[in-house]
């Protein structure tokens, strides 16, 4: 016999997805898309025998579907190296509007994603004799370092003292 807290929640669902089962909450699901909504009324009974529910859509799209209706958390696909991944933004529009999920749809669609990665450049000449004494950086700043060859006139003290060199 079960006890009250090992007896399973009828709150709680089994979602198939390809080759992937998610678990979580009805009401999670439901709070924020209008097809989990529905699916999820006595309307409609789509529950399979046993119990969980097909969904046929991207498992892999799906992971950010469900952090977004658990948490509210929206995606933000960026790469240092490439940028945004406009084509995974646009993959999971689509899923969006088909779970009808308004608020990450809106998210998408009006790239809010461009706001929320501040991308900073600039250009520091450093003197070669001063190259010791380079500040200290943040971990997550990237610094390039290039070597600028050129070549300058300067005029050599005829007694070789170093001070008048210049």
């Amino acid at each position: 016999m079960e006890s009250p807290s090992e007896a399973p929640s009828d709150d709680q669902v089994l979602l198939q997805l390809s080759d992937r089962q998610f678990i979580t909450s009805k009401s999670t699901l439901s709070q924020k898309s209008t097809l989990f909504e529905a699916l999820f009324s006595t309307r409609w009974n789509s529950q399979r025998p046993d119990g969980s529910y097909f969904i046929d859509a991207d498992p892999n799209l799906f992971e950010h579907i469900l952090r977004y209706c658990r948490r509210g958390i929206f995606p933000l696909f960026y790469d240092r190296a490439c940028g945004h991944n406009y084509s995974l933004y646009l993959q999971l529009l689509q899923e969006a509007r088909y779970f009808g999920i308004d608020g990450l749809q809106e998210w998408l669609e009006q790239e809010k994603y461009l706001q929320a990665v501040k991308i900073v450049r600039s250009v520091k000449v450093i003197d070669t004799h001063k190259a010791e004494a380079l500040e200290t950086r943040l971990a997550n700043a990237e610094e390039q370092y290039f070597p600028n060859w050129g070549t300058r006139q300067v005029f050599v003290c005829p007694h070789g003292l170093g001070r008048h060199r210049g």
